[in-house]
């Protein structure tokens, strides 16, 4: 899933140079930091050896049940990673748990490497491959996923039946196997095979990462010294079959900040979600057709924005240039959205690591409400909205084709809390929105357990929390190093007064690159036509790509 690390590397505007070069190098690069050996911790039952170029220092392939009720019926290969801090002396092994679900630990690659190994330099990190997930045994439709086909990686509606006899012709009733409680299962006996006297076992779980490691308490209330929640699925609350309601609300939210903003307001007038919502009408009856797109295309898109730290604000200015629709502003808005195109394009060329069949696989079978909604339901829901991203439309029209494994006795069910738990989530996280994330904090009774509500943030607070202060860590990240030092201490959220709030003094730099201009609202030092990308831009490819990029993480 690169578009955590592209989200974070955006704001840097230089950053995404180094995104482009970093994925075409990184599958050459081979692991300095791999001995081949189990390096100095863990047990010896691991044969720990080389990465491929995308995951952290030291990888290991481990068979585990496929059933984990029945040990002796086969295994199945799990991947998994690790980083060791330098001298072995590391005071914790924290594991680090992916979300999606059907999202790939690889990832983390690049956030410990670049962020968490240098705010937290005596910790052991470790990475488990979700079951169904990348080497740990992927679900995978290779004839729909392939890149000649008419999705491309991406799998249509069209191609999905098809994929989902593919499915069960490899898989049959084995299918069953790839759910929340056996990954938890894997992560115990790993955890088992690789605790080490003195070191604490500390999980960290982001968006559905806090689903499996709440799981994990669920059936091993004592398995892990502490948790850390960040971006929170409560259970029997955030069902993906709602998904479709949620961005809104954030999108009102920032529209009442760009109001107070003296830059955002001036341009939008005093009520920018009223502003939004005329233009959409305008688009409806065929305003700036120049720009070849339409408002269900438009409407499509924006969530992407809304959930993106380094794009939400560039919603406004893009309106204002639409709604204003000359002949500069339809060339920007042109060259913005081809420019999102080709950024959003790029791939490493690797091995397909995320899963969509996964992902669909348990967000059908576990993160759907029961009973569940009619097709008709869940498009009212659509239809209710101004910005639908449409992603659980989709997934309700694949409800009933769908070979769906049966709850266990642990779904939507909360565990007991008795570790010392760092729960956190932003305000303006579209994702987990704040309203069902916070229901964690009434299960937080216990001494060391505390939640925090993030101000400006969207979703993943650890890496989405960036504060004033020059070269300090995001404030996620502060709390999270303090907790992982002393989870019995008080957490300290001074960060909090530290955040970079939302604003509209966008990185020059950044407006050049997506802009083609020197200024986000108005058409002035711009750069010169041959400079720019010219309109019309695919906009389903766009549409296309957002949905990719941004479901369910």
């Amino acid at each position: 899933m690169h578009n955590m690390l592209w989200r974070g590397l955006l704001p840097a505007a230089l950053g995404l140079t180094a995104l482009a070069a970093g994925c075409a190098d990184r599958e050459d690069q081979a692991s300095t930091d791999s001995s081949g050996s189990s390096g100095s911790g863990g047990n010896s039952a691991i044969a720990w050896g080389s990465c491929p170029g995308d995951f952290l220092s030291e990888c290991a392939t481990v068979p585990l049940p496929l059933d984990p009720s029945r040990p002796d019926d086969g295994a199945l290969p799990i991947f998994i990673s690790r980083h060791l801090a330098p001298g072995g002396a590391a005071k914790a092994q924290v594991w680090l748990l992916q979300g999606g679900p059907g999202g790939s630990g690889y990832v983390f690659k690049d956030v410990v490497e670049q962020l968490w190994q240098g705010a937290m330099p005596d910790v052991d990190w470790y990475v488990l491959e979700h079951r169904g997930v990348g080497p740990s045994s992927r679900l995978e439709c290779p004839v729909q996923e392939d890149p000649s086909s008419d999705g491309g990686a991406e799998i249509t509606a069209i191609e999905w039946p098809a994929c989902i006899q593919a499915l069960k012709a490899r898989w049959g009733g084995d299918l069953a196997r790839f759910t929340t409680s056996a990954d938890a299962e894997d992560l115990a006996r790993l955890i088992d095979l690789t605790r080490e006297p003195g070191k604490k076992v500390i999980l960290y779980g982001a968006s559905y990462g806090t689903t499996r490691a709440m799981r994990f308490l669920q059936a091993h209330p004592d398995g892990a010294d502490a948790v850390i929640l960040d971006s929170i699925m409560s259970p029997g609350a955030q069902y993906l079959s709602w998904y479709d309601t949620q961005f809104d609300p954030v999108v009102r939210d920032l529209s009442d900040i760009c109001a107070a903003d003296p830059v955002c307001g001036a341009k939008l007038g005093a009520d920018p979600w009223a502003k939004l919502d005329a233009l959409l009408g305008k688009l409806s009856r065929g305003h700036c057709s120049q720009l070849g797109t339409d408002v269900a295309l438009f409407t499509s898109i924006v969530p992407i924005f809304a959930q993106t730290r380094a794009l939400r604000t560039h919603i406004f200015p893009l309106a204002h240039r639409i709604d204003r629709c000359e002949e500069g502003d339809v060339q920007v808005v042109g060259h913005y959205m081809q420019t999102l195109l080709d950024l959003f394009s790029q791939t490493d060329g690797g091995e397909p690591r995320d899963s969509s069949a996964l992902g669909t696989h348990v967000a059908l079978s576990e993160l759907w409400e029961e009973p569940a909604p009619t097709l008709a339901e869940i498009q009212e829901r659509c239809d209710s909205q101004r910005f639908c991203p449409e992603d659980a439309l989709e997934l309700g029209e694949l409800h009933e084709l769908w070979p769906r494994y049966p709850h266990d006795q642990l779904w939507d069910g909360w565990p007991s809390f008795t570790v010392p738990v760092l729960a956190m989530n932003g305000l303006l996280d579209p994702q987990t929105p704040i309203g069902r994330a916070e229901l964690v904090a009434d299960r937080l009774t216990a001494p060391h357990q505390t939640f925090v509500a993030v101000p400006w943030s969207p979703h993943w607070v650890a890496y989405e929390s960036p504060v004033r202060t020059a070269g300090a860590a995001p404030c996620g990240t502060q709390m999270m190093a303090q907790f992982i030092e002393d989870p019995e201490a008080a957490v300290d959220t001074t960060c909090l007064d530290d955040l970079v709030p939302v604003a509209w003094d966008e990185d020059p730099a950044l407006v050049e690159l997506l802009f083609g201009t020197k200024d986000m609202w108005e058409n002035m030092a711009s750069l010169g036509p041959a400079q720019r990308k010219a309109a019309p831009v695919d906009w389903t490819a766009v549409a296309r790509l957002a949905r990719e990029k941004k479901r369910w993480r």
